[in-house]
């Protein structure tokens, strides 16, 4: 406002909205607003995934087709969209990858999109040239062959990529905001962007990603970011520590348990990881229906499992649960967490037989009939979840989720105004609660959160009608 003589922010932003240099205002408030702090491999499992998985099946898909009508070598297509791309380090590391898996590129049409809502960071993706903090992960085979080191020493030596990498991508100016997203890509990156989101904008930008990808499409996101409560049309897939989603063909598919959402405060990190953990154990021990009082050290132990559960540490995790069963013989909180952790992994088998075990323990545990719920929605045996989810309601009525995920079962099943009145039970429910009390067995989400949910479902559902 200073640099751009203006006394009120209503002057500003009539300035910023309706000026004729609106467009160019625009750009510059969000460079000096952005943190483009990135690296190249940043989050390296999800490049693996990428690498080992993802590309082949859909090499793999691709060459299906076979040979063309004319008999002459079939050009594939391959498109990927890297959504707040900063200044290039992700969008030139999937370009690296590409060539590390597909030697004979010239038989493929590539496309890899880069967009960033700064032309700041655009114009230095543009020139590729990167300091050594940005090539921190980069091995030697990838920095021989794909960069040029530049002359300087120690932390002023830069390096440039190399042309037949730059050439693969294409830099554009976009924002997330805007109604008009691209489509037809194969894989879509937008990691650590939505984490700066309103939980409505976030929503309406990943029900517009899902636009953007194609049927059996990937959607790769960051690691303090989540799907859950927010998006029915992507499947979460855990894959050697690497987290991504994948499309719904048709229609929507069941919500997954992802981690909670983690605002990304660095040198803070364990320390809110032990709060959240601390404050679902909390709310768990409040909506249990029996007052026992636990050992400390049995507590510790649980809130240390949910923490690093919380973390996809899940050896430790279910090292920490085995440990707690020792301690307190009769509870069914350790074997309920160790579920957890097992669905996590997409392991139902083992997540079903600790659940069996919790409810051998305390045949009256809500939160069981609740995962028990959830699992079978995964496995697509809806009329068995929706008789856990109501077996869950019986034991225990003011349980928020178990209201919440039938409102979900409802809404798939077109039963309208069953679906309103369980989203309005779990608002009626919430509305009891701090809203920055952690919800049980949520995760580590608040309440204002799930109930900002309900609130976008219940006005959705009205427009329906």
């Amino acid at each position: 406002m200073k640099i751009s003589s203006f006394d009120t922010i209503l002057a500003y932003y009539a300035y910023l909205t309706s000026s004729e240099k609106k467009d160019d205002e625009l750009r510059e408030l969000l460079n000096r607003l952005t943190i483009n702090h990135t690296y190249f491999f940043r989050n390296e499992p999800q490049f693996k995934v990428l690498k080992e998985k993802i590309l082949p099946e859909l090499i793999e898909r691709r060459q299906k087709m076979g040979q063309s009508p004319s008999g002459t070598v079939p050009i594939f297509s391959l498109r990927i969209w890297s959504a707040g791309c900063s200044t290039g380090e992700e969008p030139y590391t999937i370009a690296m990858i590409i060539k590390d898996v597909i030697p004979d590129t010239e038989n493929w049409d590539i496309q890899i999109l880069a967009t960033d809502a700064s032309t700041e960071a655009l114009q230095a993706a543009h020139k590729g040239i990167y300091s050594v903090n940005a090539m921190r992960l980069v091995d030697d085979y990838h920095k021989s062959r794909y960069f040029t080191e530049r002359p300087g020493a120690g932390p002023d030596a830069k390096y440039a990529i190399r042309d037949e990498i730059k050439k693969m991508v294409n830099f554009s100016f976009f924002n997330l905001m805007d109604e008009d997203y691209p489509k037809g890509f194969d894989i879509l990156f937008c990691r650590n962007v939505t984490i700066y989101f309103e939980l409505e904008t976030t929503i309406r930008v990943m029900n517009k990603f899902a636009g953007s990808l194609d049927d059996d499409g990937y959607l790769f996101i960051g690691y303090s970011e989540t799907l859950q409560f927010i998006s029915e049309k992507f499947k979460m897939i855990n894959w050697d520590d690497a987290i991504f989603y994948l499309k719904a063909k048709d229609g929507v598919l069941p919500r997954q348990f992802i981690p909670p959402k983690i605002r990304p405060i660095e040198l803070k990190v364990d320390e809110i990881l032990g709060q959240i953990s601390k404050a679902e154990f909390e709310a768990v021990s409040q909506e249990r229906t029996e007052k026992k009082r636990r050992v400390p050290e049995f507590e510790d132990k649980i809130v240390r499992a949910m923490k690093a559960m919380h973390t996809k540490n899940y050896e430790e995790a279910l090292a920490l649960t085995d440990e707690a069963k020792l301690l307190e013989k009769n509870a069914p909180d350790p074997y309920y967490i160790a579920a957890e952790v097992y669905t996590n992994q997409g392991k139902f088998k083992d997540a079903k037989d600790n659940l069996y075990a919790a409810l051998n323990k305390d045949m009256m545990f809500a939160p069981a009939h609740y995962l028990f719920g959830y699992i079978y929605t995964e496995e697509g045996k809806v009329e068995a979840a929706e008789e856990s989810y109501r077996r869950a309601l019986y034991l225990e009525n003011e349980f928020s989720l178990a209201h919440f995920s039938l409102a979900n079962i409802y809404r798939g099943k077109d039963r309208v105004d069953d679906a309103l009145r369980e989203y309005r039970n779990t608002l009626n429910i919430l509305s009891k609660s701090d809203p920055y009390d952690i919800v049980a067995y949520s995760g580590g989400f608040n309440a204002a959160t799930l109930a900002s949910v309900c609130k976008n479902n219940i006005e959705r559902l009205k427009t329906a009608e």
